[in-house]
């Protein structure tokens, strides 16, 4: 399996995918439902909206200037604030743009219902074509995906030019007489709505591995982006609210299509209809294409599941990322309506680029080679401005991207404490006072004695606890071995130690019972010492499973014998490779040199547990 993508796209692709990613549905429906809230004085807000966007524009064009390598928001995030707030980046960014997807989905609906209502049947099946058929197309190479959208994006301008020629001379200028109808009064609320048309200027900063002299070509395709998007967005609107009535238009889910429909007729209606579509599916290419490479940039750094990290053979683009992401837009297109999903977009939006703008500031403290150096007083715009929207955002749809973003963060533990010891070890010192809580809901009691009863101890035994946590097993352990025999135990994490030794002092008769604390050397002890090893949970977090095994079995006397307990799936964490099948876990455990291997899985609903033995 291949693993690193190739440099094929220009500056016109960049363009293209960024005037793509920004210039969507939202600007055939959201001029409507503006003009609805707030009357034809909503065009006001969208000047103001669209110049408050350029500093955040300017904050990806520095930034983009500074790094030339996939992953956009989330490489500047890590970058300038460390692993946590750049998985955070990556994990939102995500989010984000599987809901975007989902939600222009949805748009395309909206559009077709002009002509037909679809049933509920009929939907599913267009949003699985819809997003199916995209996602094939990006899955064939990057150079497919970008030729159509360079093909895609050509029709987005064709259609905003044609609206904005064939509308200009029919616009009414009494139509914006009274400008504020309906007050003031839902003002926040329709400037966050309005700021979903600006949001994607992250999209094409994600591919910066795949773009050619990237430093360049990025920063410059981004501001020929910001020049044209305010160009037609402003006109469009203009025109929307000059032609129709703002209250026609806040009855209208097609706004656009229904506003040539009025000044020319129902053909120019479909016509306009058609040109929805078209935009539609650029802006789902363009989202498609870039945020599929984010998961793959945060697996290669080990800051995601490491099946994502790996890409077609055949075609060069990252699979699994891009059938993850159209699964999960599909599901968003079963389960939400489209104003409800914009808010929840805008939500996590706004929380990815105040990220975005504080590392900017961040960054300058850093000797990075840049081409770009804005004034500190952009980025800090840019921030404000995000935390003024989010506050307007209604409260519930606030809370549930907060959620959404906050669910990451179990999957971050559970990712670092697979590929990091020295996390890993943070992790368990800082959950200790937990640890015999959350323990026994975990693993469940009978499955670690059942560890224990498959080593099969005998009295005199001296027996290695590898992995001991807080102790839990050392105290059956140590009623086994008697007095004459000896218990080691070793865990990674001190204050895990520390209360083991706590539990150690109330066994009646003071068993022989060492504590060693894990270092960097696996196994501190001396060849053949061994008759018995147990440990629960610790295979699977080790790069190379085998080493581990390997130094288990010089330490083992001759017929000595390894009882195992650890974990497959675990909640949304894939297994470890070794415990594909039973076939490669015999073979991990046989190229380590063990014999008669016993292998017996056990399923619940949020993990799998294996439990293996073997013999020297």
């Amino acid at each position: 399996m291949a693993t690193e993508l190739k440099k094929e796209l220009g500056l016109i692709h960049v363009v293209m995918l960024c005037t793509g990613a920004i210039m969507g549905t939202g600007i055939f429906i959201i001029p409507g439902v503006a003009g609805g809230l707030m009357g034809p004085g909503s065009m006001i807000l969208w000047v103001i909206i669209g110049c408050l966007t350029i500093p955040i524009s300017l904050c990806f064009i520095e930034l983009a200037s500074s790094y030339n390598i996939t992953g956009g928001p989330y490489v500047y995030v890590r970058e300038a604030m460390g692993d946590f707030w750049g998985f955070i980046t990556g994990w939102t960014a995500w989010l984000m743009a599987c809901i975007y997807i989902g939600t222009h989905t949805i748009a395309i609906k909206y559009y077709l219902d002009y002509f037909y209502e679809l049933t509920f049947v009929e939907s599913a099946v267009l949003y699985a074509g819809v997003i199916g058929i995209i996602t094939l197309v990006n899955y064939a190479g990057v150079k497919q995906g970008g030729r159509t959208q360079l093909f895609l994006t050509l029709g987005t301008f064709s259609v905003l030019a044609i609206f904005i020629i064939f509308g200009l001379p029919k616009v009414d200028m009494t139509n914006f007489d009274p400008l504020f109808p309906l007050g003031l009064s839902a003002l926040g609320m329709t400037a966050v709505l309005i700021v979903e048309p600006f949001i994607g200027w992250e999209t094409t900063t994600v591919i910066a591995g795949e773009v050619k002299d990237t430093k360049r070509n990025i920063p410059l395709g981004l501001v020929i982006s910001t020049v044209l998007i305010m160009s037609f967005y402003l006109l469009t609107v203009f025109v929307t609210l000059g032609v129709m009535n703002w209250e026609m238009l806040a009855e209208s889910v097609s706004p656009m299509a229904d506003v040539m429909k009025l000044a020319y007729g129902s053909f120019m209606g479909m016509m306009m209809t058609g040109g929805a579509i078209v935009v539609s599916l650029a802006c789902l290419n363009a989202w498609i294409l870039t945020t599929a490479r984010l998961p793959y940039a945060m697996a290669k750094d080990k800051l995601f599941l490491d099946s994502f990290g790996n890409i077609s053979r055949k075609y060069n683009t990252p699979s699994r990322s891009l059938l993850v992401q159209a699964i999960i837009a599909f599901v968003i297109t079963l389960t939400g309506s489209y104003e409800g999903a914009v808010f929840l977009l805008m939500a996590n939006a706004l929380m990815l680029y105040a990220l975005c703008a504080l590392s900017v500031i961040k960054l300058k403290k850093r000797p990075v080679d840049r081409l770009i150096d804005l004034p500190v007083v952009i980025p800090l715009m840019a921030f404000v401005m995000c935390i003024i929207l989010l506050i307007q955002i209604p409260f519930e749809l606030m809370l549930s991207g907060l959620m959404l973003i906050a669910f990451g963060i179990p999957i971050y533990i559970m990712i670092r404490v697979t590929y990091d010891k020295e996390f890993l070890e943070k992790f368990y010192n800082a959950v200790s006072p937990l640890y015999d809580v959350i323990s026994p809901l975990w693993y469940g009691k009978g499955r670690r004695d059942k560890v224990i009863t498959n080593a099969d101890v005998k009295p005199g035994n001296i027996v290695l606890d590898y992995g001991c946590a807080t102790g839990t097993d050392v105290v059956g352990l140590s009623k086994l071995v008697g007095s004459e025999g000896k218990i080691v135990a070793v865990d990674i994490s001190i204050k895990q130690l520390e209360r083991s030794v706590e539990r150690a002092k109330k066994i009646p008769g003071m068993p022989n019972v060492a504590f060693v604390k894990e270092g960097k050397e696996l196994m501190p002890f001396e060849a053949n010492t061994f008759d018995r090893i147990v440990s629960v949970g610790v295979l699977s977090y080790q790069d190379d499973p085998t080493e581990l095994l390997k130094e288990f079995r010089k330490v083992l006397r001759k017929g000595g014998k390894v009882s195992i307990l650890d974990f497959g799936r675990a909640l949304f964490v894939p297994k470890a490779k070794y415990l594909k099948s039973h076939e490669t876990i015999k073979k991990t455990f046989n190229s380590a040199g063990f014999k008669d291997i016993n292998v017996e899985k056990n399923s619940s609903i949020s993990a799998e547990y294996y439990y293996i033995t073997a013999v020297k």
